[in-house]
C-alpha cells in the first residue's frame, strides 16, 4: 500500500511539474498600446496614398483626387471620394494623427 501512495505521488508531482513551469513563465505585467490603422508614429507623417487609404476604408467608395492642404510642418490632405451610392464627399485628413474631419 505505501508503495503504491508513493508511486501515485511521484506521478502527480511529475504531472504537475510543467503546469508549475507554465505559470512560472507568464509574464507579470504586460503593455497594452492603443493604435489605429493608418496612424503614424510620433513626429512622422502619413504619406497622400495613406490618408487615401484611411478616407476609403471609413466610406467605401472610389478615392478620385488627394491634394496636400497643409504646410510642411502642419502636414494634411485633402480627400475627394466618390461613394458607391454616387454622391461626392471630400474630407481632410490630418497628417499626423490620421483622423479625419469634415465631410
Amino acid at each position: 500500500m505505501k508503495t503504491n501512495l508513493f508511486i501515485l505521488s511521484i506521478i502527480a508531482s511529475l504531472l504537475a511539474f510543467p503546469v508549475m513551469a507554465k505559470i512560472n513563465g507568464v509574464p507579470h505585467h504586460i503593455k497594452i498600446e492603443n493604435t489605429r490603422y493608418g496612424q503614424p508614429d510620433k513626429g512622422k507623417s502619413i504619406s497622400a496614398q495613406q490618408a487615401a487609404r484611411i478616407v476609403k476604408n471609413k466610406f467605401g467608395g472610389k478615392v478620385l483626387k488627394v491634394n496636400n492642404s497643409g504646410s510642411k510642418k502642419n502636414p494634411s490632405y485633402r480627400v475627394k471620394l466618390l461613394k458607391d451610392n454616387g454622391h461626392v464627399i471630400s474630407v481632410s485628413v490630418d497628417g499626423q494623427s490620421g483622423r479625419i474631419s469634415g465631410n
